[in-house]
């Protein structure tokens, strides 16, 4: 009876540790697919953030561009020319103008060493019948 009992466990964790060998992957997978990102379009809030007035006053600009209903300020009204009108100047020339400055070439690149031969390998000749003649 002992005998058939320790047989009977012996099975019974084999096919426990097959069952346990094949729902690994399985468990896997499903926790692969409920990390994974959700398919289709994402949601669209319907209360979108608002942004509050900036230290001019005017809304801050979201993220997609809405027409200024304020045109930028006026400018303000030119003034009267002075009574005297300065005296003219006689027309100066130009300056003549600055050469572009002088760009010295590139220096040469330099050139890699030269290589250094390679010793051919040494033989050692360890034969064991050193010394004998060969027939």
């Amino acid at each position: 009876m002992q005998a058939c009992n320790d047989e009977c466990m012996q099975t019974m964790r084999r096919v426990l540790l097959l069952g346990a060998m094949l729902l690994v992957p399985v468990l896997l997978a499903v926790a692969g697919t409920l990390l994974a990102a959700p398919s289709g379009p994402p949601e669209v809030d319907a209360n979108p953030i608002e942004l509050g007035p900036g230290p001019d006053g005017r809304p801050a600009p979201g993220l997609e561009p809405t027409p200024d209903p304020d045109p930028l300020p006026s400018t303000p009204a030119p003034t009267a020319p002075p009574a005297t009108p300065a005296p003219e100047t006689p027309a100066t020339p130009a300056p003549p103008a600055t050469p572009a400055p002088i760009i010295p070439p590139a220096p040469a690149p330099v050139q890699p060493p030269a290589p250094v031969p390679v010793v051919p390998p040494v033989v050692i000749d360890d034969d064991d019948d050193a010394g004998e003649v060969e027939d």
